[in-house]
Formats: structure tokens, sequence, C-alpha cells
């Protein structure tokens, strides 16, 4: 028995594809203007979800309730105790409707004082893998990502929604349900008025079947589920060349299939720094950690002009 395919047999059970006739607040912060017309305008023609995506939002919707249940626990024993409420309410707001955005709220965080439940903003609850997990940690941390970058525009929307001031994101360690870390920022109505003005746009190319210009990316293109529809063009340097190097590309190739293994690398590497003091030697399990400093006095050079090269590689087709 094959397991591997019975599993994606499942998963493909859950594909379904519906028109979309509004903004969705979780992709307004986008930075692409060409995609969220496309999601209206061209649902049809996106790229198949891939079976590890599919299975990725099949787990988060088992571990849903099992998340809230957790988190409704351990509300109990915080200082001051905490709940969540009004989980999955729809948006409803005449300024959403005017820009045609839509959503579901998490839900609402409470605290308690006095005897009283006292509603402090609106809350979201994102899972993530451990590697992630540890690299986020405040809202300057979420631009690390082009999915946690989202999620500083949905949670502003959902607070301006709901006429609160404060922003909630509920961070899971997918890898330790009980491992938790809330991350708070206040709603910047700037930056939330240029998210309306963003749908706005989107509303008017749909209205004339104008899609926007391009973004033109090499970095977020490729990820794009559009980027055959949409074929974007990439600028180089003026000098490029067609190579046929066959070594070369194998160790391109190779390098692409181990991105996920080196992402989790750098993830691990700068939660360890993150934990360790510099100069303060530590025994740890197995492990020694030392260190040594080390002082270089230079001595002043004439002022001079030096050319530094820093290479940037990405693949353009997945």
């Amino acid at each position: 028995m094959v397991i591997e395919e019975a599993a994606q047999k499942l998963l493909e059970t859950n594909r379904k594809i519906y028109p979309c006739h509004v903004n969705r607040i979780g992709q307004i912060d986008d930075p692409c203007l060409r995609r969220l017309y496309y999601y209206r305008a061209a649902w049809d023609k996106a790229a198949p979800i891939s079976a590890d995506l599919l299975g990725i939002f099949a787990t988060g919707t088992i571990l849903e309730p099992v998340i809230t249940r957790i988190a409704s626990e351990i509300g109990e024993f915080a200082e001051p105790p905490f709940r969540i409420v009004g989980a999955q309410m729809p948006t409803r707001d005449k300024l959403f409707d005017k820009y045609q955005i839509s959503g579901r709220i998490d839900g609402f965080l409470q605290t308690k004082a006095n005897g009283r439940w006292e509603t402090k903003g609106v809350i979201d609850i994102k899972t993530c893998s451990p590697n992630i997990f540890d690299t986020l940690y405040n809202y300057e941390s979420l631009v690390r990502y082009p999915w946690t970058r989202k999620w500083r525009g949905q949670l502003m929307l959902y607070a301006l929604a709901h006429n609160v001031d404060k922003c909630f994101i509920l961070l899971v360690n997918k890898s330790n349900l009980y491992n938790m870390r809330m991350i708070e920022f206040p709603l910047d109505y700037e930056y939330a008025e240029g998210l309306l003005k963003k749908a706005e746009q989107v509303n008017d190319a749909v209205q004339t079947q104008t899609p926007p210009e391009k973004l033109n990316n090499a970095e977020e293109c490729p990820r794009c589920p559009f980027v055959t529809l949409c074929c974007p063009s990439y600028e180089t340097g003026g000098n490029l060349q067609i190579s046929e190097d066959n070594e070369l590309e194998g160790i391109l190739e190779r390098l692409e299939q181990l991105g996920e293994i080196r992402n989790e690398i750098v993830g691990l590497e700068k939660a360890r720094d993150n934990k360790l003091q510099n100069g303060q030697d530590l025994s740890i399990g197995r492990f020694l950690i030392t260190w040594k400093k080390i002082t270089s006095n230079y001595s002043a050079q004439p002022t001079k002009q030096v050319e530094i090269w820093r290479k940037k590689i990405v693949c353009t087709k997945k």
C-alpha cells in the first residue's frame, strides 16, 4: 500500500474552486494589485493548489477547535484572565460593503478585571512550524515572510470594521500547541486607509476589465498562482546571457530542492542567536558554548572606491 498516494487522493476530494466576487480581507495586504484583480476576474485560471498545501489547510481546520479549547484553558490561568469571543463572525460594515471587502473574524480578545470582561481588540489565531514560530515575536518581525506580512493588514481591517484600536495575533507552535505567543500592535489608520484605496483600485479594474500593471518581481512573481497567465518580465543588468552549463543548472536545481531545509536552518540559527548573550559561556545538555573576544585595529587608509558584488538567485519557474 502506498499511503502517500492514498493521502493525496483523500486531499483531492477537498479541492473545490468557487467564484470570488469580493476582496477577501486576508488577501488585500498584497504587494501586487494585478494578483488581487485575478482573484476576482480570473479565479478559475489559478494554478491548482498543491497536495501539500491542501494538507496544511486541512490540518488547520482540524486543529482550530483544539487550539481554541487550549487557549480557553490557558486564559483561566493568565493574569489577567483572558478569553476569545465572537469566533467566525462575518465582518459586516457599511464601509466594507462600499469597498466590497469580506471576511470572518477569529474573534475578540477580552480580559477580566474587577469581575467584568473588557474587550481589548480583535484577535486572529495563526499556526506555524517551530522554526517559523521562533522568528516571529513582534510587529516588525511579521515582515520576514510573504504570508505573515498579510496578517498585519488583515487584523487592521478587522479592527477598523469593528471600531477597536488594538490588534492581537495568537501565534501557535504546531509541534507544541501549548507553546503560544501573543503579538500585539495598534491599528494604524493611515495603513488601513491605504488598504481601502487598494481595494477601490481592484474594484475599478474589475469593473472596467482592465488588469493593473504587472509587478515584475523575480522574488514575488514565481510564487503567484497566476504566473502563467500574467507572464511577468524580469529586468537584468543589461548583460543577460543564455547558458547551457548543465553542471551549474544541476547545482541550482539541488539548492532549490533543499530550499526548505536551508530556510529552516537559517530560522533556527536566528532563534539560537536571539537566546545567546555575547561573552556569556554556557553549558547546556550535550553542548558547551564559549566565546572569544577579538579586537582589530585598522590604520587610516586613503579614500578609495571598492566594488562589491552581491548575487541574488531566484527560481522563476515552479
